[in-house]
């Protein structure tokens, strides 16, 4: 082999080796870096919810809560101890299906109604050590920080399906043992209209064993945030683990009665958005005609069909910065070779590492909000 040969074959593997390195360090980013971030995040959204509480109890005097909070009892669920069988199909009539709203002044109602990004409440679920702060929303940047509240959905505690979001792998993992959970398993979700007990529901388990306290569904499959008539709470996550091809989803139902929805005595204004702007509380559904609730037109909860995917899908924005990103970092590395060639090799990296990890970091952080969000 010639000197030539061999400085080649040399170089090669230096480069298959730095490349495997990035690799790594991405991946240990994804895993470790990205859960740092979130729990940055999760401390300012439980100040911030701890100062909503503070301010809606300055604002309503106490008294003024009495109609519209619940006592934060966690009643049993009546009835048999086993747990329910969730094999109710989405209700398809709903006329006459009515539920409370109360007006409050627009201060209050304000404070009442979370909007997108701020902190909803907290979501405690013991038996796999969740214990997590809700943000209002489910954009990229939203369940950065936390699990999110679908805005389609009435709010925890409220009647119907409230829905919540959360990664699985990636930004502290809040949903990661959500396959774990088993029929009558408890979920313990707080908002400022008071804490609310719900009992996971059972699912047939598709090999015919046990059942189970999850099932699986193809993203396309928004019909699990639809109505069915009772009152539950839906948790969705990506699966399998480490991918976004499907998704993973928990119901469980409400083991008290629910609160009711807030309204905003000026309907005007800014709090006018009732259970995060959902739609199923603007419908009037008592006044709406049989013949226009059918769930395939999505006329009941207006779910829209990108629901599950709105925000755990590739986001092709960010192939340009990292692609730029990705140059800038490569020129990095490239000046520093040269510079220690033509200067001194050791002066010559420690003055490049600084320059290269940071735009390493940039890089890394383009590149996760361009993947799909697991």
């Amino acid at each position: 082999m010639t000197h030539r040969t061999a400085a080649i074959i040399g170089g090669i593997g230096r480069t298959l080796i730095g490349l495997g390195l990035v690799v790594l360090a991405f991946a240990t980013f994804q895993l470790w870096g990205t859960g740092l971030q979130e729990a940055r995040a999760q401390g300012s959204l439980e100040t911030e919810f701890e100062e909503r509480q503070a301010l809606l109890a300055e604002i309503s005097g106490g008294d003024a809560l009495d109609d519209i909070t619940a006592d934060n009892a966690t009643p049993e669920l009546d009835g048999s101890d086993d747990p329910v069988i969730d094999d109710a199909e989405p209700q398809t009539e709903v006329v006459g299906f009515t539920r409370e709203e109360v007006e409050v002044a627009p201060e209050l109602a304000e404070a009442l109604l979370p909007k997108g990004g701020d902190a909803l409440g907290s979501i405690s679920i013991p038996a796999i050590g969740v214990e997590r702060t809700v943000i209002e929303g489910i954009t990229r940047d939203n369940l950065r920080e936390g699990p999110g509240h679908y805005p389609d959905t009435p709010l925890p505690g409220q009647a119907g399906n409230a829905a919540i979001a959360g990664h699985r792998t990636t930004y502290g993992s809040p949903f990661h043992d959500l396959d774990k959970l088993q029929p009558g398993d408890e979920i313990f979700v707080e908002t400022l209209q008071g804490t609310f007990r719900y009992e996971v529901m059972s699912q047939q388990n598709g090999d015919g064993g046990p059942a189970v306290g999850h099932f699986i569904v193809n993203p396309s499959q928004v019909e699990v945030l639809e109505d069915y008539g009772d009152n539950r709470l839906t948790l969705t996550a990506c699966h399998p683990k480490y991918s976004a091809a499907q998704r993973i989803v928990v119901t469980a139902i409400l083991s008290s009665e629910p609160v009711p929805i807030i309204k905003s005595s000026e309907p005007e204004s800014s709090a006018d958005v009732a259970a995060g702007d959902s739609p199923v509380d603007e419908l009037a559904l008592d006044e709406v005609p049989a013949d226009e609730t059918d769930l395939d037109e999505g006329n009941v909860v207006g779910i829209e069909e990108d629901a599950l995917t709105e925000s755990l899908g590739w986001n092709y924005e960010e192939r340009t910065p990292t692609i730029i990103w990705g140059l800038i970092t490569a020129l990095i590395v490239v000046a520093a070779l040269v510079a220690a060639r033509l200067w001194r090799r050791w002066p010559s990296y420690i003055l490049a590492t600084p320059f290269f990890l940071g735009a390493l970091f940039v890089c890394f952080t383009h590149l996760d909000r361009l993947l799909p969000a697991l």
